[in-house]
């Protein structure tokens, strides 16, 4: 016990030895797929250090990033520089374009290196909102490149989990933890999954650093790619909106507040989402149609800006729930999404994990409470799901029960985060 303790310190203290762990997977694509990578993610999730040590490990290639002004005039004076790189003809080198997506003819410029010289070289590009915003839209690089996110970092990950759909299922069936984990989760739930404050364990360090991040985020980041006038209405919004966590969002209300149109308040809604600032959940419904007209429910990459107990504990919930979900996805592992779930009679769960669009798993967040939640057990009934799982913030809790032919857990958080990637 007493290895793994020191283990533990030294792991959280030094944030370098930390394997992310998509990196195997963007190792894969690169050299199975022949495809562009696009890394994206919050700001300051780690995507440059990521990227760097893929580099370091590809043993030959370049780093380009953006924001240098020498790496600026390379490029406007030689569009493909890294060719004269000194490489081992026999082998592909990597070339990792950190921020390009500030260029603003970037998405031609990609495309010419790809198609230049894709059988050459490897291609990272790495970038936060636009590159996000991207994706979602059609282009000329639409077949050249798969794309991951960075997320901030979760339970699984610090303690080596990677992400890894069949076995997560098979560890439902158990979900107990290494000894340590409880210390990483409280850990996240005080300073975040964001590396830094993460590995600094400093509550000054983390106010200093959480206002440079959102100052950042919102007058640089996205008043540089919207132009948006009046950029402090965006900021106030973001102010306003710790306290909603957890609750079906009414714009309608936020609008009132804020003394701002509909369009405006639902825009910004869209910005603050592809910079990463939030991340919606939608309602569960057999028909995408009726979900969609529903009010979503919204939580933070950041957690620790929630002031409300109950509220930054459902909210750390969701973001290791949208982060493995999202993985799952993304590397082709299984078709999962994830709800809440409201009837008519406006009873609630808060998370439903489904594999191709099937109610495959249902959890409430409870942050004492270890009777188990009527609701969870009325929707598990009706959707026929065979766990539920309500998670306690307690520590030391693990309960098996089962009601009407399905098994129901009550868990510590810590315990069922730490199956999760």
């Amino acid at each position: 016990m007493g290895k793994s303790l020191d283990f533990f310190r030294l792991l959280v203290n030094n944030i370098n030895m930390i394997k992310r762990n998509i990196g195997e997977n963007i190792k894969s694509i690169l050299k199975k797929h022949n495809k562009m990578m696009f890394i994206s993610g919050p700001r300051q999730a780690g995507k440059t250090t990521l990227a760097k040590s893929l580099l370091k490990a590809s043993g030959q290639g370049l780093y380009f990033n953006w924001d240098i002004i020498k790496d600026q005039k390379k490029l406007i004076k030689d569009p493909y520089f890294f060719e004269k790189i000194s490489r081992v003809p026999s082998k592909k080198s990597l070339i990792v374009f950190d921020e390009i997506h500030k260029y603003a003819k970037w998405k031609n410029y990609l495309k010419g290196v790809y198609d230049g010289y894709g059988d050459e070289f490897l291609f990272i590009a790495t970038g936060s909102g636009r590159l996000n915003l991207f994706k979602k839209g059609g282009d000329s690089l639409l077949g050249r490149y798969f794309s991951l996110q960075l997320f901030p970092l979760s339970l699984g990950e610090i303690i080596g989990n990677k992400p890894n759909w069949k076995a997560f299922k098979k560890q439902l069936a158990a979900p107990f933890s290494r000894r340590d984990s409880r210390k990483i989760y409280e850990r996240l739930l005080k300073y975040s999954g964001f590396p830094e404050p993460f590995s600094k364990n400093d509550e000054e360090f983390y106010n200093m650093w959480f206002q440079e991040r959102k100052t950042l985020l919102i007058r640089e980041d996205i008043r540089n790619a919207y132009a948006i006038r009046e950029i402090s209405n965006i900021e106030v919004l973001s102010n306003v909106l710790p306290e909603k966590i957890g609750a079906p969002l009414s714009i309608n209300s936020l609008r009132e507040d804020i003394k701002v149109s509909f369009d405006s308040i639902k825009s910004w809604f869209l910005i603050l989402e592809q910079f990463y600032y939030l991340f919606r959940i939608q309602p569960f419904s057999k028909s995408i149609a009726r979900a969609l007209k529903k009010e979503p429910k919204i939580y933070l990459y950041d957690w620790v800006e929630i002031n409300n107990d109950a509220s930054r504990f459902e909210n750390i919930i969701a973001f290791h729930l949208y982060k493995a979900v999202n993985l799952w996805r993304s590397l082709g592992q299984a078709n999962t999404n994830l709800f809440y779930i409201r009837d008519k009679e406006k009873r609630e769960a808060d998370f439903l994990i489904t594999e191709k669009n099937n109610p495959f798993l249902l959890i409430e967040c409870k942050l004492n409470d270890e009777m188990l939640s009527e609701n969870l057990a009325v929707f598990q009934r009706k959707l026929k799901i065979p766990v539920a799982i309500q998670l306690v913030n307690k520590k030391n809790v693990c309960k098996k029960l089962k009601q009407n032919g399905f098994t129901q857990w009550i868990l510590s958080a810590d315990k069922f985060l730490a199956i999760l990637p």
